[in-house]
């Protein structure tokens, strides 16, 4: 790790608990500060998710768009004009990306590829390469 990332806080929404466990140890040892959640439960509203934000306060969310890609990509919309998460950037992830840009006209998301390490070291670059370009 080259410099301390413990004040940049990121958020992981995924639908599968073995993808967030590995992102979480990931980014952690790469200095990040991480709060998760499974998408379900944001969804459902078993999750309170103003509460989530305002306990964690993510400057970056990790949000996965599985299928079916319409019904997810417009909850993103409506989470991203939530108030308490218009400032927060977002790295959106799938492990499908022709599908969805074939679905939504999606652009810039990273491509999950599940096996070993299910893809997390480009997720945690892709955190790094934002924080480093935004912040």
């Amino acid at each position: 790790m080259a410099k301390s990332r413990t004040a940049h806080r990121v958020a992981i929404f995924n639908s599968r608990p073995d993808f967030i466990e590995a992102l979480r140890l990931a980014l952690e040892a790469d200095g990040f500060t991480t709060a998760c959640a499974h998408l379900a439960d944001i969804q459902n509203g078993v999750l309170d998710l103003l509460a989530f934000v305002h306990l964690h306060k993510p400057e970056l969310i990790v949000y996965d768009l599985p299928r079916p890609y319409e019904t997810h990509w417009n909850f993103l919309r409506l989470l991203k004009e939530t108030d308490s998460l218009k400032a927060a950037t977002w790295v959106l992830t799938t492990t499908d990306k022709k599908a969805l840009e074939a679905a939504v006209g999606a652009s810039g998301v990273v491509e999950i590829i599940f096996g070993e390490p299910y893809g997390v070291a480009d997720v945690v670059a892709a955190v790094g390469k934002t924080f480093a370009d935004a912040f």
